[in-house]
């Protein structure tokens, strides 16, 4: 599946709003899900009328609808997620997805115009699938290898997890959430400003996406991707 103007991105990193019948297929199908994902990323980017905030609300759809923030925002706090509130495990959640969206957008301007192919799956234990893509670039610039990892939902295949060229997204921002909260003495609530800071003053956790899912994150246990 060859996929024009798409870029890497997260959590690169997530799709909008597609028709019924294509949501429903790539809902039960990991593979279709990726190249959906893909689709109306890249309608997102050749849409020249949006503005600024909106294409970030187009982001923001596409990613909330098809990634399991719930689990992944559990795994990056790793031993904190037990010990903290509901209240903060909510603002969290809210905060670092507008974080991974912004990174995903700025990831996407600076590769825009170069070519997605889903190339295989392979299934992972019982509930994980790993959905195979590479990103060709421009001006003999090396393929890059991106691989999707998916896990099977009572509300069909979420995203939990992307590798770009064997690094794990969500390992990363783990380690680097570690980090902030080791510098600031554990504190774990250091995150949110710190977050909210990179953020460069953009409004956090506003967009209606959020909502929908508030009530599954205090409920979330099990934190692997």
């Amino acid at each position: 599946m060859r996929i024009r103007s798409l870029a890497l991105g997260l959590f690169a990193a997530v799709s909008g709003l597609a028709l019924c019948a294509q949501s429903g297929a790539a809902a039960a199908d990991p593979s279709a899900l990726v190249a959906s994902v893909g689709a109306q990323i890249n309608q997102v980017l050749a849409d020249n009328s949006l503005s600024a905030p909106e294409r970030r609300q187009r982001f923001h759809d596409i990613i909330d609808q098809r990634a399991d923030f719930p689990r992944i925002s559990c795994f990056v706090l790793g031993r904190y997620w037990q010990g903290s509130s509901d209240s903060f495990r909510r603002e969290f959640s809210r905060v670092f997805e507008d974080y991974v969206i912004q990174s995903m957008i700025t990831r996407f301007a600076q590769y825009s115009g170069d070519s997605f192919y889903v190339t295989g799956a392979r299934a992972e234990g019982e509930h994980s699938t790993v959905v195979l893509t590479t990103i060709d670039y421009p001006n003999g610039v090396p393929a890059a290898r991106v691989d999707w990892r998916l896990r099977d939902t009572p509300n069909g295949f979420k995203i939990v997890d992307v590798s770009d060229s064997g690094v794990s997204l969500a390992q990363t921002y783990r380690e680097e959430f570690a980090s902030v909260i080791r510098h600031d003495g554990g504190q774990v609530a250091a995150l949110i400003p710190d977050m909210r800071q990179k953020l460069d003053g953009q409004t956090s956790g506003r967009a209606s996406g959020n909502a929908r899912v508030n009530a599954a994150y205090a409920k979330v246990d099990e934190c692997a991707p």
